[in-house]
């Protein structure tokens, strides 16, 4: 069987069209300050999670703090999704010693390369006191 020469052009471009390989998702850097107690976390790092609950999908990113500071363009870094964002802190007194804090909390980043300051949650509100009831 003869296939014409259009008919295969055509065939290889179709097929070439069709194993073009996904377009890469954008992230964003982003950097800031890493406090505990308004203090500098020595060492540690800071992971965003698209906060899939929201809707959002994309890139896992991931800085390491060192001196209360971190950077996501860092050499061992990965960018950000950006949008709402699940941000997980873990502090350590020195690289590979002992565990200062650890704390969770979501965000809404832009979908542009941005400054974040980390920040440990508040107290958690007490119940309000109970009222006495009178006994009968």
């Amino acid at each position: 069987m003869r296939v014409s020469p259009l008919a295969a052009g055509l065939l290889s471009v179709l097929l070439a069209g069709g194993c073009s390989p996904e377009p890469k998702p954008k992230s964003f850097r982003v950097s800031g300050e890493a406090k505990f107690n308004g203090q500098p976390i020595p060492y540690g790092e800071v992971l965003f999670t698209p906060d899939g609950a929201q809707g959002n999908s994309g890139p896992q990113g991931i800085a390491t703090i060192k001196d209360g500071k971190y950077d996501t363009a860092s050499a061992d870094g990965k960018g950000v999704a950006g949008g709402p964002t699940v941000v997980r802190v873990t502090g350590l007194d020195k690289q590979g010693g002992k565990l200062l804090c650890e704390f969770e909390y979501k965000v809404d980043l832009p979908r542009a390369d941005s400054t974040h300051n980390t920040q440990e949650p508040g107290p958690k509100a007490a119940p309000p006191p109970k009222k006495a009831t009178p006994e009968i």
